[in-house]
């Protein structure tokens, strides 16, 4: 037990069941929800939804490990004294101590920390949290975390209980997250971290059902690397690689959450931009394109810069396929290469009459 009198910490190993003939009881349909949860955020819901019932807590929230230095809340039930998505760092913050210690730990009252999670509880009604480390082969996921307006309300057995019940939920973090990395590898292109051309043929086909089915305009734009052979003829294969991981990290920076970016070639990629008419899609990829240019990157003791070329295509109505407004776009590269290189080349459809 810590010297604080507010906080009570459990080792592991002296969380386990008091006797032989303790157990566990749980709601059936618990089971069947965790069962049913077909991804990793709907698992979170679900668990914390659950837990809110089982231990009739005020609040309820899951962390999960999330970039070096922070946690990532995940799932909410209850009180939203932390908000959803709320990036908890790992250092001066409770949660951070029992992720870091893998340890459970009692805070009693919440008032009497200068940690930034138990003044935000403090803040919001709360009086005592009990978090519990999400512990599989060794290692921490994140915490499970619940929370009560009362002080000092949270037993041992309770913490036995919650502690059982984190070992079993983290398991099934641990399968849906196995789940979510393959998706990934299925999904992404090795070196740049982009989408792939499997994933870019499926985004692509979803933007023009929107549009033929509800007339959702969206863009489509091709970009190519000029002379790119020369660049890595010239200074290796390993820089040309670095380049194209540069390059696409520049293009990130100028694209929304719901913009799709996709390597389909060596060093062609595919952009998509929804609801964007051509008017809108040539201003964005002029940006793209200038800020490629303006590109200095350091490689070894040189200093590499090149340029793109872009063609642009908007579906239209006389488009029959994805594919069609594809090889509108392609054909708009094409353009621009003829034409002399970095630049923008929009395609215009040919209208029948």
């Amino acid at each position: 037990m810590n010297n604080n009198t507010a906080e009570r910490v459990y080792p592991p190993n002296q969380l386990k069941p008091l006797n032989e003939s303790d157990c566990i009881q749980l709601p059936i349909n618990f089971i069947h929800d965790l069962a049913q949860a077909d991804c990793l955020r709907s698992l979170l819901d679900k668990i914390a939804c659950w837990l809110s019932q089982v231990f009739q807590a005020e609040r309820v929230s899951i962390t999960l490990y999330d970039r070096p230095n922070f946690l990532k809340l995940y799932s909410i039930s209850g009180n939203q004294a932390i908000p959803l998505d709320f990036k908890l760092p790992i250092q001066n913050t409770f949660v951070g101590r029992v992720f870091s210690t893998a340890t459970l730990r009692i805070c009693d009252d919440v008032t009497l920390f200068e940690e930034l999670d138990c003044q935000m509880l403090a803040q919001n009604g709360m009086g005592s949290c009990m978090d519990v480390p999400l512990i599989h082969n060794g290692n921490c996921l994140g915490t499970l975390n619940v929370a009560d307006h009362a002080k000092f309300h949270y037993t041992e057995q309770q913490a036995i209980f919650l502690q059982c019940l984190a070992n079993w939920i983290a398991l099934n973090i641990k399968l849906h997250l196995q789940v979510q990395e393959m998706q990934k590898l299925t999904s992404t292109d090795e070196l740049t971290g982009t989408f792939n051309r499997r994933m870019f043929t499926q985004q692509s086909n979803h933007n023009m059902s929107l549009f033929s089915n509800a007339n959702t305009p969206f863009s489509m734009g091709i970009l190519d690397i000029d002379y790119f052979k020369t660049l890595n003829d010239f200074y290796g294969h390993q820089a040309g690689d670095y380049v194209l991981q540069q390059m696409c990290e520049c293009i990130q920076t100028y694209l929304s959450e719901h913009d799709f970016l996709a390597r389909i070639g060596g060093e062609e990629f595919a952009i998509i931009l929804p609801t964007h008419s051509a008017k809108d899609a040539i201003k964005r990829f002029k940006q793209i394109r200038a800020a490629i240019e303006d590109l200095k990157i350091p490689y070894l003791e040189e200093i590499i810069c090149f340029t793109v070329s872009i063609g642009v295509a908007e579906a239209h109505a006389t488009d029959l396929s994805a594919e069609t407004v594809l090889k509108r776009a392609d054909k708009a590269l094409s353009q621009a290469k003829q034409a002399g290189r970095n630049r923008v080349h929009l395609d215009m459809p040919i209208y029948k009459i």
